[in-house]
């Protein structure tokens, strides 16, 4: 069909635009689209009606997992399963075609069935800029009248506990007031930058991926990062060297941005070479979920907490 209608003019192509926003619209699924950060880029009316959104509402960089349990009833941890499942096909550029979701209590007390569908999408250079999901009500197709009274009152029992949120650091970062922070993650190992940048995106953050010195200089401008964890063992240069070379470019500017080393040995041994590069300290791999949590929070968000294993010249973090 898209053959067949050739776009001639501005006009025409904003007519297209809207051509393939109303077959979207007319789907019976719910159907969301996310950009590589899991930000929202367009969706259908089914799911802003999920979301409890206006229908003019603007959802261009928006994120839904929160929504999902403020407006449609999902469980916290019900949203985070969900928002794992589409950061692992952002990473991995594979498809997943009629996958059976995990039931869903909605806010009528219902038990719902999804089954997914998950497609990344790429641009010409083969890298992946977004994913389309969509999800297809599958309840009435399940008709186990025995099993879904018992899951049934197993998640309602879940769900009638109240959930109290309070202003502790462990939240201060999700409120809805501060921007997601820009991460540049600086490793040329590919297992280990998927596993830093699956955490980090749990996390809410934006995260570019250097796998080499030249790409990190190349990525790096003052003021873009928020962050920056550096891996000091890379193949065609040394992680420090690395440092050295952001900090020359931040000469003459307002920025400096925290940089964390990352070590496969002790990270007593390498701290002082740390601080002779202008380094924050030094990590022992893995970076764990906890130790970023608190790196975000102490560096980011200038909360005075102690972060596990960092070790610095200037005391010990934990």
């Amino acid at each position: 069909m898209s053959r067949s209608i050739k776009s001639k003019s501005p006009e025409n192509a904003i007519d297209m635009n809207q051509f393939y926003l109303d077959v979207i619209d007319c789907m019976p699924n719910i159907v969301y689209l996310l950009d590589k950060n899991c930000s929202l880029i367009g969706c259908n009316r089914n799911f802003r009606s999920l979301l409890g959104m206006d229908p003019n509402e603007e959802i261009i960089g928006s994120r839904p997992y929160k929504k999902l349990t403020s407006h449609a009833n999902w469980s916290a941890e019900r949203s985070e399963m969900l928002k794992r499942d589409d950061i692992n096909t952002l990473l991995s550029k594979e498809p997943s075609y009629d996958v059976q979701e995990s039931p869903v209590v909605n806010k009528n007390s219902d038990i719902v069935y999804y089954q997914s569908t998950r497609i990344p999408l790429f641009d010409k250079n083969e890298e992946v800029i977004g994913l389309v999901c969509i999800l297809t009500d599958i309840t009435e197709i399940k008709r186990m009248k025995e099993q879904l009274i018992k899951v049934k009152n197993q998640l309602q029992t879940y769900n009638e506990k109240p959930i109290t949120v309070t202003p502790t650091p462990e939240n201060i970062e999700n409120s809805p007031d501060k921007k997601p922070p820009r991460v540049l993650m600086v490793e040329d190992n590919s297992i280990a930058q998927k596993a830093a940048q699956a955490l980090l995106m749990q996390l809410d953050c934006h995260v570019d991926v250097a796998d080499s010195g030249d790409k990190a200089a190349l990525l790096f401008e003052p003021g873009k990062y928020d962050l920056v964890f550096m891996d000091i063992g890379l193949e065609d240069t040394s992680g420090y060297v690395v440092s050295k070379k952001i900090r020359q470019l931040e000469q003459g500017t307002e920025y400096h941005v925290p940089i964390i080393a990352l070590t496969g040995y002790q990270a007593d041994i390498v701290k002082y070479d740390c601080d002779d590069y202008s380094m924050e300290g030094a990590l022992t791999k893995p970076l764990t979920t906890e130790q970023a949590k608190q790196i975000i929070q102490h560096y980011i968000y200038h909360i005075d907490i102690p972060i596990h294993g960092l070790k610095s010249i200037k005391g010990q973090m934990e």
